[in-house]
């Protein structure tokens, strides 16, 4: 007996599983398609093929991706098959939406959309209407086996599970008949297919549905009808509303229809520019000569025009504006012909007579004053360093020089005007000690020249020197030891100059007045600069001396030398001022230079503390300390990015 059971309960599973895959014969497969394999090539009326490719679009399980291109190419036939565009713009080009008028009014129905009830508590919302079939259908169960569907006409038995340590649910049934419960059929919603068609699954209990209507960002509330067939939404506040007279409704706003107005313009001119056809021109022989028109271009083609003789004529087609052509014959084109003709009928021959040659003058060209030039350097040195045993810091540093000239010629009255403004500003930053100026110049030079004897010449010259930004003596950063004008030098001076080769000059002025001034001497030490205290300006009348000179030892390297040195008659005339430059520029390619400046800087009247073996100053008997003169010296040394105009 116990095997019989068994049999018939395996029985009963086996049935099961086959009534889950049976198909009814009244439900539609829903693994069946259609086969593309046609008997006949149907005869698609206009309307027809237009219908049958627009419901192709609309069926989502046609489309293995929504966003499929071949898609949109269908949707675009569809636009151009209902109407010529031509049509569509001329009519759309004669509305004016921004003069239609629009008012606003109380809360209105914005939307009513029906309910399918799925029970009592479900229900589905499906704005666009589409077919139930592409998300719903319904599919043939057998109900689960168990204790309560079997009714047995005579007695069974169930071990009771404590005398079964297997857990066996295996029935008794002696004697016995099982009756099987007919198949029923269960509705299946596709969630997937649902919501890509934009439907949504509510549930309803006690007059409360999940999820909730109300849209928080538009305020939009929902109002069901009484027999719960429908739910209208209705917007809250005032709303705009478009005259009865014309296709709009609601309105976002008072000036929608003013936007679309300019957004429709905006896309018919787009797709004037846009639009282009091509056309091709063929001569008799069928060569073809492709033009395109309405495409915004204004080049043209020529075109060669033949007749069955193989003459030719060249023709320029163009189009100069949308769905316009314009031909024009080749210039100096003139079509003759030969022809016999009887040798009375020709003109007779003109010898005619030789020109004779015009005397001609020689071309003055108009004289240049004036010449401009303007060099800039821009000079970059970095240095890293990480684990260094033998010490150091990392910085990285910037030098900007940039020289400008003007420079005045004038030949037949042997005069020459030299002007140089020169601006040089550099910069250094350390991780110990941040951001700083590490140099600041600024100089004005104006020399004029007479050229009185040769490379000898009369010259009156003016130069001044004085820094942009405060200065201050590190790494006290809180006391400026100089800024804009404070201090300034400025030296007048009279003489002559003197060119011995073509890129040294010497020039010296006998009779020069220099003059080193700090206007404002409560913020600036004005004796670290060689003025007196309770004084504001050192005046000194002496001799300037400016050599200036420029070598090229070698190619790509030029070395510029440039050196002022003064003496002051009326006080100590044997200790002269010098300030002496070098710049050494070697050329890697057209931008890049690797540049050494040098300046050296002695004047008697700077004085400079001076410090004993623990950094502390030296004081006089008179308690002040002790300060001398000293040299001044800066070395710099970078990649240099120069530009030349």
């Amino acid at each position: 007996m116990r095997g019989a059971s068994l049999l018939l309960l395996g029985t009963l599973i086996t049935c099961n599983l086959m009534a889950r895959r049976m198909i009814i014969p009244d439900a539609p497969a829903m693994d069946s398609v259609l086969s593309d394999t046609l008997p006949v090539i149907p005869a698609f009326t206009t309307p027809f093929a237009w219908d049958y490719i627009d419901q192709s679009i609309r069926n989502p399980e046609f489309w293995r991706s929504p966003e499929d291109p071949v898609k949109d190419y269908l949707r675009r036939l569809l636009d151009h098959a209902l109407q010529p565009f031509d049509s569509v713009r001329e009519q759309l080009s004669t509305v004016d939406f921004g003069s239609i008028p629009v008012h606003m009014e109380e809360p209105v129905e914005s939307e009513e959309i029906p309910l399918r009830w799925i029970n009592d508590t479900t229900f589905l919302m499906d704005p666009k209407g589409w077919n139930m079939n592409l998300y719903m259908h319904q599919e043939p169960r057998m109900p689960e086996p168990d204790r309560a569907q079997f009714p047995l006409q005579d007695s069974a038995t169930f071990l009771p599970d404590s005398m079964n340590s297997q857990q066996d649910t295996t029935i008794y049934m002696p004697d016995s008949t099982i009756i099987l419960p007919d198949s029923i059929m269960v509705t299946v919603l596709d969630t997937a297919a649902m919501e890509s068609l934009g439907i949504t699954l509510y549930h309803y209990v006690n007059g409360v549905v999940t999820p909730d209507l109300y849209d928080p960002l538009t305020g939009r509330r929902s109002v069901f009808s009484k027999d719960l067939s429908t739910v209208k939404f209705i917007t809250p506040g005032n709303t705009w509303l478009a005259d009865k007279a014309s296709p709009f409704f609601m309105l976002r706003g008072e000036h929608q229809l003013d936007s679309l107005q300019y957004a429709v313009l905006q896309l018919l001119e787009f797709t004037e520019r846009r639009d282009s056809t091509r056309l091709l021109i063929n001569d008799i022989y069928g060569k073809s000569t492709p033009v395109w028109l309405t495409t915004g271009s204004d080049d043209v083609f020529r075109y060669w025009i033949k007749n069955y003789k193989n003459d030719s004529i060249s023709l320029w087609i163009g189009n100069p504006a949308p769905r316009t052509l314009s031909l024009m014959l080749e210039d100096d084109v003139n079509v003759t012909r030969l022809k016999k003709q009887e040798i009375s009928y020709l003109s007779a021959f003109v010898k005619e007579t030789e020109p004779s040659l015009l005397t001609m003058d020689m071309l003055e060209p108009s004289p240049i004053f004036w010449d401009y030039a303007v060099v800039s350097a821009f000079v970059m040195n970095q240095t890293h360093l990480s684990n260094w045993t033998k010490g150091g810091e990392s910085s990285f540093s910037t030098m900007m020089d940039i020289q400008g000239t003007a420079t005045y010629n004038n030949k037949e009255a042997s005069t020459q005007w030299i002007n140089t403004a020169r601006l040089k500003f550099g910069t250094i930053r350390t991780p110990e000690k941040g951001f700083r100026k590490n140099h600041d110049s600024f100089e004005l030079n104006s020399k004029f020249n007479l050229n009185a004897w040769g490379k000898i010449g009369m010259s009156a010259s003016f130069y001044m020197k004085n820094q942009l930004a405060k200065g201050y003596n590190y790494p006290n950063d809180s006391i400026p030891v100089s800024k804009f004008l404070n201090p300034g030098t400025m030296t007048i001076g009279l003489g002559f100059e003197v060119k011995p080769y073509t890129a040294t000059t010497v020039n010296i002025a006998p009779l020069s007045y220099k003059t080193t001034f700090v206007k404002d001497t409560a913020h600036i030490d004005q004796t670290i600069h060689g003025i007196e205290e309770g004084k504001t300006a050192k005046k000194e009348l002496g001799t300037q001396i400016v050599i200036h000179n420029k070598i090229s030892p070698m190619e790509g390297l030029d070395i510029t030398n440039h050196l002022r040195l003064f003496s002051n008659y009326l006080n100590h005339p044997e200790n002269i001022d010098v300030d002496w430059e070098m710049m050494l520029d070697k050329k890697i390619n057209w931008f890049f230079t690797i540049r050494l400046n040098l300046h050296l800087i002695y004047d008697d009247d700077v004085k400079f503390t001076v410090f004993d073996a623990d950094d502390q100053a030296i004081l006089l008997p008179d308690g002040s300390e002790k300060r001398v003169a000293k040299a001044q010296f800066k070395e710099f040394l970078g990649l240099s990015l120069q530009f030349k105009l």
